[in-house]
């Protein structure tokens, strides 16, 4: 009746457990919701923002905040842009690799195939030699 009662808890905490594991439609867990926002409101931006306005009037830390969000802004997207660039450039070294790989085969094939052509002439000077015999 212990075991039972055991094996009865485990199975009830399994089957509870189960939906914290997976998300629901594919959505963005919490994590990957954090990390999209990580970069704007950094603690070590807020801090640097923080000491930047230290006694400044309010439209003095207004236009320091907005130059600072500005040149983040222009960072990421040179980030993202260089991203892309190295993305684009693996990509291109890709088909460069696979297309070295496709004529190399076709340049085998086309190997094989005169080699097969050879031994075709080959065999036919053989038989008409031994045909004239």
């Amino acid at each position: 009746m212990r075991k039972l009662a055991i094996i009865a808890a485990v199975l009830l905490l399994a089957l509870v457990s189960k939906p914290v594991f997976c998300a629901e439609g594919g959505k963005k867990g919490a994590s990957a919701g954090a990390y999209e926002h990580a970069s704007e409101q950094a603690v070590f931006h807020r801090i640097s923002d923080w000491f930047a306005t230290t006694g400044k009037s309010p439209e003095e830390k207004a236009k320091i905040l907005q130059e600072r969000k500005a040149k983040r802004a222009v960072k990421r997207a040179q980030k993202e842009i260089r991203k892309s660039q190295k993305k684009m450039e693996k990509i291109k070294e890709q088909k460069q690799e696979e297309s070295a790989v496709i004529r190399q085969r076709e340049r085998q094939r086309e190997r094989q195939r005169q080699k097969q052509e050879q031994r075709q002439k080959h065999k036919t000077k053989t038989r008409q030699r031994n045909r004239t015999r």
